[in-house]
């Protein structure tokens, strides 16, 4: 009897601590409509080198090790000094597509990979999409959805205030 009890104790404590670890799948994404200095616009989003400046409410410092493909970014987060790495993993100049993962991160997430996008929908107008996958426990997705989603809304907001010609 004392056998069977801490047997089906063992395994209620490893389904609990097994389900406490099941990451999974999120997606975020923003987009904004633009219609001035695509080139510009462009040139600023592929140099990760700016995103202190580029997303100053939420990071203090950027340090970049190498450029383009390859390139390492490590970011200082302004909230509590912690760092987040990221690998560019493509950069086309011509599609106007950067890809980029979280190496290194503090966030309670996991395969993070996120797609900074500028789509042509005409001859001057263009949409910027900024995506992000990850895995997260659900006990933590909402907020990093949010955290996530605001992040994006906060680089795409600063670059349409500081690139648009839009009063």
């Amino acid at each position: 009897m004392y056998r069977a009890i801490v047997m089906t104790l063992l395994f209620v404590l490893i389904s609990a601590i097994g389900k406490a670890q099941t990451f999974k799948k999120a997606a975020v994404s923003n987009s904004i409509e633009m219609n001035t200095r695509r080139n510009e616009v462009w040139t600023v989003l592929s140099n990760l080198t700016n995103l202190d400046v580029l997303v100053q409410e939420i990071i203090s410092k950027t340090e970049t090790v190498g450029s383009g493909k390859g390139a390492l970014v490590t970011l200082t987060l302004k909230s509590n000094g912690l760092k987040v790495v990221e690998h560019v993993i493509e950069l086309d100049n011509d599609k106007h597509t950067l890809v980029y993962e979280m190496i290194e991160t503090p966030m309670p997430i996991s395969g993070y990979k996120a797609t900074i996008k500028i789509i042509p929908t005409n001859s001057n107008d263009y949409k910027i999409r900024f995506d992000a996958v990850f895995k997260v426990q659900e006990e933590n997705r909402e907020t990093m959805v949010t955290t996530i989603g605001n992040f994006q809304k906060i680089l795409l907001s600063n670059i349409k205030k500081t690139y648009s010609d839009e009063e």
